[in-house]
């Protein structure tokens, strides 16, 4: 759908943040933050991509990760590997937790004004319900699991754009939610 509701943002309304983090840190690094209200999960290992719902902090090793984005109305944290490495941004509501070291983005460009705008975009696949399956030829054979309830005949995520003079900025995911 292309209804969007637009407005600008300036410094200090949401928090932008970024920095990187060593391979055997993740599990601190994931214990300090405060993920209420960012219940959703994609997460990117060397086999496969999964959605999910409440992201439990302990289940995955660090090494098996290549991305992870963690989200939902709170805010949207996303980390992608870089050799031994984690490059992660955080952009939302929440304060940055104590104790984690980051590059706060409005110390650099504290004149900037952003332009946001709320989104949807359909994601993979509609739902068979004969096969009680998420399918799509197009990516046969990627397991499509998505966490809405009911039966939905598809399945979207909701985000937000900041963009300055006509380009994007920053992605926030805020929701994976079902529609038609």
């Amino acid at each position: 759908s292309n209804s969007s509701a637009a407005s600008d943002v300036y410094k200090r309304q949401i928090q932008i943040h970024g920095g990187e983090i060593e391979e055997g840190m993740l599990k601190e690094f994931f214990k300090k933050w405060n993920f209420s209200d960012m219940q959703f999960v994609i997460l990117e290992t060397f086999k496969e991509i999964t959605f999910g719902t409440d992201f439990n902090k302990n289940k995955i090793g660090a090494e098996l990760i290549e991305r992870i984005r963690i989200f939902g109305n709170s805010g949207d944290l996303d980390l992608r590997r870089n050799n031994h490495k984690f490059i992660w941004r955080y952009i939302g509501k929440n304060n940055l937790p104590e104790g984690i070291d980051s590059e706060n983005f409005w110390e650099k460009y504290p004149d900037i004004k952003f332009f946001v705008e709320e989104k949807e975009a359909l994601l993979w696949g509609k739902y068979d319900i004969n096969r009680k399956l998420w399918h799509d030829d197009r990516v046969a054979r990627a397991k499509l699991y998505y966490p809405v309830n009911g039966n939905p005949e598809m399945v979207k995520i909701c985000y937000k754009t900041f963009s300055e003079r006509g380009c994007i900025s920053f992605v926030w995911f805020t929701k994976i939610k079902g529609g038609n």
